[in-house]
């Protein structure tokens, strides 16, 4: 019922056209770095198809922690953080742009925006680090890859500075994750 309000809203405020113009962009480059891109990269290696699917759903799933499940499938970890990282660009463009979308068609979102950035203006290391702020911030957990994009639009980062920086974040958090189990794994055998 929300969706289709959402859409009505957006239809209204925009031309027809390019609400559902709008949708079909992000629906194609969400199944472009979320499905597309991890298949052609798992082709080009060499990697089954199940094992690409097995590390699209873990990385939904368990977002970081899924390189764990990419190592143990035997797989070189510069791959691993290949296919992770597409799918986490797939999952933020996707929740980023949503946030652009709809985001602004409701009174309660904009005062809520306007709240924050009043408040963040009083701020100082928020205005003088801005976008690069999230990329601590996708690691944390209970916000990490499903909260960071709503943080960068609730802030009005830069769209392009905001998935750079979330882009650097989860590539060192899944870093983190790799070296850490294989910290792990030399430490116990």
């Amino acid at each position: 019922m929300f969706l289709v309000a959402g859409l009505e809203r957006c239809e209204r405020a925009l031309a027809s056209g390019r609400c559902i113009f709008a949708i079909a962009r992000i629906a194609t480059l969400v199944i472009l770095f979320l499905l597309a891109l991890p298949l052609l990269l798992g082709f080009a290696f060499g990697v089954p198809p199940l094992v690409i699917v097995t590390l699209i759903a873990s990385t939904l799933a368990f977002q970081a922690i899924a390189a764990v499940i990419g190592l143990g499938f035997g797989l070189h970890p510069a791959i691993v953080l290949a296919l992770l990282t597409s799918v986490a660009v797939g999952v933020m463009i996707g929740i980023l742009e949503l946030c652009y979308l709809f985001g602004g068609r409701f009174r309660l979102l904009q005062r809520l925006i306007q709240t924050t950035n009043a408040r963040a203006g009083r701020v100082a290391f928020l205005g003088r680090y801005g976008a690069l702020m999230l990329i601590p911030t996708i690691w944390f957990p209970g916000i990490a890859l499903y909260g960071t994009p709503v943080v960068a639009w609730l802030f009005q980062y830069p769209r392009f500075s905001s998935l750079l920086c979330m882009t650097a974040g989860w590539a060192i958090a899944v870093v983190t994750v790799m070296a850490a189990a294989s910290w792990l794994v030399r430490l116990a055998f």
